[in-house]
């Protein structure tokens, strides 16, 4: 009997608006995930997506509203549902 299939989830959709952002570094230093990194200039940049965990705890503390996580929310199928 074959395996079934494993699926792979899709990692949420990270947007870091750098025009609005300060680089103050909450955002990668506190994301429980370690999705998030600083570069040279201390700006935040998406090191690995595959480890987001959907939280939003970037967007909701990061003071300049610089970052936005959209991501499938429980109970949501894909392609979400219009009514």
């Amino acid at each position: 009997m074959p395996e079934p299939e494993k699926k792979t989830k899709e990692p949420p959709k990270i947007d870091i608006y750098k025009a609005w952002c300060k680089g103050c570094g909450l955002c990668a230093a506190f994301c429980p995930a370690g999705v998030l990194a600083r570069d040279e200039f201390g700006y935040p940049y998406i090191k690995d997506p595959e480890k987001c965990r959907n939280c939003s705890w970037c967007e909701m503390h990061c003071p300049d509203f610089a970052i936005t996580v959209q991501g499938k929310k429980k109970g949501e199928k894909k392609g979400g549902s219009e009514k």
